[in-house]
């Protein structure tokens, strides 16, 4: 199985960060798509107050591909939650993903 580590684009002199190959797959969920650039599928935006927000909520909202009119409500897992929780102590916003 491979690892992944996030890194502040930023704020190189922070340590980077373990996540597994499925909260990989789910880093999307808290960033707003609009702030993602296509041409660097790995690095994301995550905005600090929309952290803070999810964090507060516990919970994030998805569309379905199925029914685009309705969201649905989920819960953010414990990974998700002490990731969410790095980002927000580290004050990082701009990460790059990164397989070892």
């Amino acid at each position: 199985m491979p690892k992944y580590f996030v890194s502040p684009i930023e704020k190189p002199e922070i340590e980077p960060f373990e996540i597994t190959a499925e909260l990989r797959t789910q880093l999307q969920y808290f960033t707003t798509g609009e702030t993602r650039d296509p041409k660097k599928p790995n690095e994301y935006f995550f905005p600090l107050l929309r952290t803070r927000e999810l964090l507060e909520d516990g919970v994030f909202y998805m569309v379905s591909p199925l029914d685009s009119q309705n969201q649905s409500e989920i819960e953010i897992t414990l990974e998700q939650e002490i990731f969410l929780e790095w980002i927000v102590e580290k004050e990082v916003e701009n990460i790059r993903v990164e397989e070892a």
